[in-house]
């Protein structure tokens, strides 16, 4: 597993001088390398420089510098920089503060907890979401200022999950007990979101997940919502629902089924029923696959029902990949995806195949087709401008807002806080603050309007209808079917 200890901006550490600092006073210079906040002090010489990241045990040596290299250097400077073993110590006493210097006194600087699965079969919705995040960090490192106008400093903490349901439950409880984070973002996924909620319920620490199925937040069995769980992306029902709307236009009266086998497969398979069954439409064939499948045994028996199209329930590679041998098999079944696809690795997997694919996705896709009165419009373009710039021109998706839309509710629960409160009275106001504020909020998702009795706030008018056309995402909206 990796950590990100994001404190500010990633660029240099010439950025930060000043002042003295341990090993653990990290800034990330770039993806795997980290820079030092402050000048390490070593004796009486301060000395800047960057250190590699750590995953798995082992030391990535393709970055700048590496830990062995550091660690003979930091001995050598030791060595020569330590003062001789006769000299006394030296106190400094404390200055006193000048009234200018009482009326810039800090608050508590708040951390926020971030978990996304960077590497692993999720990998292609959690990079993007990682890139928010650190964007965000850059964003916002001069802090922030808090409801009784103390400014607070404000920490990223990243933790890769691996797509690992594990790796997730590890990294969640190592933000909460030992990172001591005030707000957890965290779950790329539905499996891993689903490990992590009863860690967050029982640390009583508010959760909010980048994944789509509706038992994160909801309990299948009572109905009851899970107080101290939200999440920002689109339900899976409200998905099926679009499915289902187009099928029945289409004039489709049978489907087969393939999802992969996970929880947010699971849970497509489950809200498409939902939704088609009340339309007539018959699901005449279900299998499921694994998201890392190349062949597809399951491609005969769909072409044994004789259904009339293929909905799938699913995520990049194995999206793309049963969309590839469909069309080999079976060129002329039409084939419906889920909003699990929204972004250009989808598409790149996918190659030829992908053309004419259509699907319900968030408008973050084609905001440039919407009417300026649309009320996300103005912060998806933003989003877009930002997320671009930093990441030097990788495409968006609608994964990567999904990290945007729930850092920004942490950082406004973090910023509607006055200084002084103990960690659990944070994460407890902080909790109540999504749950009561989060009204009419314009974000990439959708508006969403949070209450206690539902901790998502979206409805089906949230998403849209998209289609690939000549190897991208375009608008397909309901009178052009």
């Amino acid at each position: 597993m990796s950590q990100d200890a994001v404190g500010g901006k990633r660029a240099r550490s010439e950025a930060n001088q000043g002042g003295t600092a341990g090993v653990d006073a990290l800034v990330p210079l770039g993806r795997g390398r980290f820079s030092f906040s402050a000048p390490l002090v070593l004796g009486k010489c301060p000395w800047y420089g960057t250190i590699e990241q750590v995953k798995g045990g082992t030391v990535n040596t393709r970055q700048n510098l590496p830990v062995v290299t550091l660690v003979v250097v930091l001995g050598l400077l030791l060595a020569a920089c330590a003062p001789p073993a006769t000299q006394a110590p030296t106190s400094v006493p404390p200055t006193e503060a000048s009234p200018d210097d009482s009326a810039a006194a800090e608050g508590t600087a708040y951390k926020i907890g971030f978990c996304a699965a960077i590497t692993g079969g999720g990998s292609s919705l959690g990079l993007p979401e990682r890139a928010t995040a650190e964007m965000l960090a850059e964003q916002y490192s001069s802090g922030i200022t808090g409801a009784d106008g103390v400014h607070h400093d404000l920490e990223f903490v990243i933790y890769d999950t691996e797509s690992n349901p594990d790796t997730a439950a590890s990294v969640a409880s190592r933000l909460i007990t030992e990172d001591e984070v005030d707000v957890l973002v965290c779950g790329t996924l539905s499996g891993n979101s689903m490990a992590v909620m009863p860690i967050a319920t029982e640390n009583e620490i508010a959760m909010i997940s980048m994944a789509s199925a509706r038992s994160i937040i909801e309990d299948p069995e009572t109905g009851e919502t899970r107080k101290w769980i939200f999440k920002t992306p689109q339900e899976n029902l409200h998905s099926g629902e679009w499915q289902a709307r187009y099928l029945e236009t289409q004039g489709i009266t049978n489907i087969c089924d393939l999802y992969e086998n996970g929880g947010y497969g699971q849970d497509c398979l489950a809200q498409t029923t939902a939704a088609v069954e009340p339309k007539g439409i018959e699901i005449v064939y279900v299998d499921s696959f694994e998201r890392s499948d190349t062949e597809f045994p399951q491609l005969t028996g769909v072409q044994a029902s004789g259904c009339e199209a293929i909905v799938v329930g699913a995520i990049p590679p194995g999206a793309s990949m049963v969309v590839v041998a469909a069309s080999e098999v079976l060129p002329d079944v039409p084939v419906i995806q889920g909003h699990g696809v929204c972004n250009q690795t989808f598409i790149d997997l996918a190659g030829d195949a992908a053309e004419d694919v259509v699907t319900p996705c968030g408008r973050l896709m084609v905001a440039d087709s919407l009417p300026d009165s649309d009320p996300q419009k103005a912060v998806l373009l933003k989003y877009i401008a930002d997320y671009t710039t930093f990441t030097d021109g990788e495409p968006i998706d609608t994964f990567g807002g999904h990290a945007w839309d729930a850092l920004m509710w942490a950082i406004e629960g973090l910023e509607s806080l006055n200084d002084g409160l103990s960690l659990a009275e944070r994460r407890a106001a902080v909790r109540d603050y999504i749950e009561n504020n989060i009204n009419d909020w314009p974000g990439t998702g959708g508006v969403f309007s949070i209450s206690p009795d539902d901790h998502l706030g979206l409805t089906y008018d949230d998403l849209t209808f998209v289609k690939v056309v000549d190897g991208s995402w375009a608008y397909f909206p309901p009178e052009e079917w």
